[in-house]
Formats: structure tokens, sequence, C-alpha cells
């Protein structure tokens, strides 16, 4: 058993021999020898002249746990010791309380208890002609036990268990709903802890019925519901025809009950069906009311922290957009001021359109990286030749890569079939070398080299781009494939590997990066051959 596990027990009875009876019934460890003592305190603890004790004959269960015993031996002890538990924060699951004591008798010991200890289970040791049920209840609530004599020594035991068990069902099922208010879940993960807590909720307090409705303007609508309240008819019924409450007031009658938080605009309610409402416990539908309508707004607060999250994704890929294209259409305002400034110079306005023309070239490629990745367009797969894709590439490369004084390495067998999109995989392969190719810029390496090289495997096509250069920095490898996410060089869109990722995944295929013998990086795609 968890050592959170409340077993605390008080006994109120004035005889000394009835709590020393209680001790030796609940103590654990007992063997079949014992019996003949069992038998004497189930005498000294039911046995009158008008209900004979039945004979002992009992065999402890292995189930039965050690209770931890106080006593006392009148009302108003039992009362301090109650007192000081709750104040150590050590309260007891159950109090046994007999029904005849001199001074504070047990209506009026549990009584006083009940204003200081709510949760703890009441076990009534009483008899017949002391008071009725219905008297019991007009006193001291619905939430106690009243076991009349005689009864066995197996009843004692079941009665101890049983009222530990819920009392720690009560106490879980408190911690669980304080914890609610903490969560930051969305809408559809909160709706069925809400209704499961709330089920729990209502069996606690008797009922099998609930609703929990939340204030719009001047009428409510429901929000959750268990049992009959799920009924949209029913539950409008008594939506339509809620009483006039006050603040923070209980409204009942014997065939529902209104629970009104009327600062957070939360009505909850609860079908009697005719049965006394468990008043000791409501205290637990408040406090749920409470939580939940706080486990709600946590909801819209991490619904609006993800709205602002998206907002502020979306403004930095703006601006990182807007930049770019600032930069081109900036180059091509200044390239036409100079021309209006040199018209009759025929060289240089020819050379500045050629610039004009680049930057307007720049801008196009910035929406077309754009639309082709908000797109996301199913590729259409035709058989091509790795081959023809790998010699593109290179006659694309080879006059950059030489200027620049870069080594470039194509090995691929002379024919190499598969079915793709050879237009996106050739942009695949341009941004990935290309990339290499960039990386090197304004960097004294002393060999820079990059080579590509594909081959067949038994089931896909393995294509690996590598460099020798500086490899990826960390701060960045896990958002490589981000959009917007770029290191390394000037004027890219950050949109280039993020496309590359998307082609590749809409042809079936995967792509991952890691670092090249040489220490640079190294960029692996595998495609199905079908």
């Amino acid at each position: 058993m968890s050592n959170d596990f409340n077993t605390r027990i008080l006994i109120i009875d004035d005889d000394e021999g009835v709590r020393n009876s209680f001790r030796e019934i609940l103590q654990p460890g007992r063997t079949s020898s014992e019996t003949d003592r069992l038998n004497s305190a189930g005498d000294a603890l039911f046995n009158d002249d008008e209900f004979p004790a039945p004979p002992v004959n009992i065999t402890r269960s292995s189930a039965t746990f050690n209770f931890e015993f106080n006593e006392a031996s009148s009302g108003k002890q039992g009362y301090e010791k109650v007192r000081e538990a709750v104040e150590e924060g050590r309260p007891y699951a159950a109090v046994f309380v007999d029904m005849r004591m001199p001074g504070w008798d047990g209506l009026e010991t549990v009584g006083h208890l009940r204003e200081i200890d709510k949760r703890c289970e009441i076990i009534f040791v009483t008899a017949f002609s002391d008071h009725s049920i219905e008297e019991i209840v007009t006193a001291v609530g619905s939430n106690v036990s009243y076991h009349c004599k005689p009864f066995s020594v197996e009843e004692i035991e079941q009665i101890a268990t049983k009222t530990v068990y819920e009392w720690n069902k009560a106490k879980t099922l408190e911690d669980l709903i304080r914890t609610i208010s903490k969560l930051r879940a969305q809408h559809w993960q909160m709706e069925p802890l809400l209704k499961n807590i709330l089920e729990q909720v209502a069996y606690l307090v008797g009922v099998r019925s609930a609703m929990i409705a939340v204030q719009k303007n001047d009428s409510y609508e429901r929000l959750l519901a268990i049992g009959n309240l799920c009924d949209e008819g029913v539950a409008d019924k008594y939506l339509e025809n809620v009483p006039d409450l006050n603040d923070d007031d209980i409204y009942q009658t014997d065939e529902f009950a209104y629970f009104n938080l009327h600062q957070y605009g939360i009505l909850a309610i609860f079908e009697k069906g005719g049965k006394p409402l468990n008043q000791e416990r409501t205290y637990l539908v408040r406090l749920f009311l409470e939580q939940a309508i706080q486990s709600i707004r946590n909801v819209g607060l991490q619904d609006e922290l993800l709205k602002k999250e998206k907002l502020s994704a979306v403004g930095e890929a703006s601006s990182m957009i807007v930049h770019d294209l600032r930069n081109s259409i900036g180059s091509i305002e200044l390239a036409i001021e100079l021309i209006v400034e040199q018209i009759d110079d025929k060289a240089f306005v020819v050379k500045t359109l050629d610039l004009i023309k680049q930057a307007a070239g720049n801008g196009l490629a910035l929406a077309k990286d754009i639309l082709d990745f908000s797109g996301n367009k199913t590729p259409e797969k035709l058989p091509i030749d790795g081959r023809a894709l790998a010699d593109e590439i290179e006659k694309k490369l080879r006059p950059v890569c030489e200027k620049s004084k870069i080594k470039m390495t194509v090995a691929c067998p002379d024919t190499l079939p598969f079915s793709g999109d050879y237009s996106k995989l050739n942009r695949v392969l341009f941004n990935l070398t290309n990339n290499a190719v960039e990386s090197f810029a304004d960097k004294s390496h002393p060999n820079p080299e990059i080579t590509v090289s594909m081959k067949r495997g038994e089931n896909d096509i393995s294509i690996i781009i590598s460099d020798n250069g500086d490899g990826i920095p960390d701060k960045i490898a896990d958002k490589l494939f981000t959009p917007f996410a770029t290191h390394g060089k000037t004027g890219g869109t950050g949109l280039g590997l993020a496309i590359t990722k998307q082609i590749i995944d809409a042809h079936g295929g995967n792509i991952s990066v890691g670092s090249s013998v040489e220490g640079g990086a190294e960029f692996t795609i595998t495609l199905p051959v079908a």
C-alpha cells in the first residue's frame, strides 16, 4: 500500500472495553487460535439482552491492510483529536462514533466534527431504538454510515476497509481536480478528461446525471454532460428554467440541484431523482467547477499562444520574403536611375540592363519558391534516367566550379532507370549541389571538392551529395529542412531545403544530412525504384 494511502481511524466511545475490542478486531496477523479472544471482543462490543452476539469464526483477508488507530473516550476529546489531525495535515479517513455517550452524544459529536472536517467517513455504532435514519441524516447529513447492532466481526473489517477506500478515492479525485487547472491542453483533449472527472464527482455526491453550462449573454449553453442530461431536450428544459440564484448559491429540490459560480459564469445541474444529495461532498462539486473553469481558460490561453506562435512564424517568414524582394526591387530601381544618368553610354546601358534582368530573375525565383512550397503539388512520376539527371547537374554547375576552383566529381552508372518527376528531382539535385558550391564562397579553402554519387540498391536509388567544407553548424542542424532556415550564404530564400524535402517526401523517399568523411556536409537521398 502506498505511503500516501490514509488508513487513520479514530474510535470515539466512552467504554474502554469497546475501544479495546475495536483494536483487537482490526489488528492484522491473527491466527485461528485467537478466535476465543475475538469472540470475547465481539461480545463486549455487540452483545446485549435484546441482541445476542453471533459466534465469531474469522479468517483475516490477505487484502486487508494495517489501520492506524487512535481513540477518544468522549465526544469532546474526539473533536479535539480530529481538529489536531486536520491542522497537522493528517486527517482521519474514518471515525467510528458511539451513539450513546454522556455529554456530547453521537449526533452532537458528529455535528461538531463536520464543522472542521467534512471529508472524513463517519460510522455510527447505533441501535434501532436510538434515532431513525431520517433523524440522523437531518442532523449530520447523508455522508455517514449507521450500522445497527448486532453485526459481526467480519462486518467491522469490511466497514473499516470500505470507508478507508472511499476516503482515499475522494482524496485522489480531489488531487486530480486540482491538477486539471494546471493543464495546457487542446479542446479535444480536455473535454473527455473533464467529463470523466464529472462522472466521478457525480458518483461521490450520489447522482448519476449532471451537466455544466456556461453563461452566454442572458442564457446558458451546455458545455458537457453525463447521464440523462446528455439529452439536448432534457438539458434545455433545465437551462430554460434556471431559478434565481445568488452568487455561489446552491438551490435544490427533491429532483435537482443547481450549483452556481456566478463570477465565472458557470452553472452545474445535478439530477437527484428524489434521493438526498451527499451534502458533505458537495465541496468536490465546487472544487471541480472552479478548477474546470481555470482549465478551460488555460485551453483558451493555449489556443491564443498557438495563434501568436503562428502569427510570429508568418511574420518572420514575411519579413525574410520582403527583405529578399526589396533587394531585387532596390537593385532594379538603382539600375534604372544609373541608366537615366548615362543613357547615351550604350555599353553601360546594356551592362546595366543585364543587372536588371538578373535582379528581376531573382525576384521571380523567390515567388516561384513560395508558390512551389505552398502548393505542394503531387509529382508526376514517369520513367527517367538517373544518369541524365547527373549529367545535367554537372553541365549547369561545371562552369561555376571551374571559376571557383572547386573540384566536382560525378559518379553514376551509365544507365540508372527509375520512376519520378524529372523537373522536380532536377531541382532537388541542383539545390543541394548549388548549396555546396555557395558554401565555399568567400572562404579560403585549400582544396574545395564536391561529389555527387548515384547508385541502385535492391529496392531503391540512393543519391549522395557531399563536400569537404565546414559542415552543418549544430545550431541549425535540427531545423535545416524548416522553411526560412539559412546559413552561410547571402541572398537565399531559406526555402530551398524545405522544398527539397517536400519533393522527396512526395516521391515516397527520404532525405537525411550528416557529416562527410572529409568533415563537410553530406546529404543522402533514397528513392523507391517503382
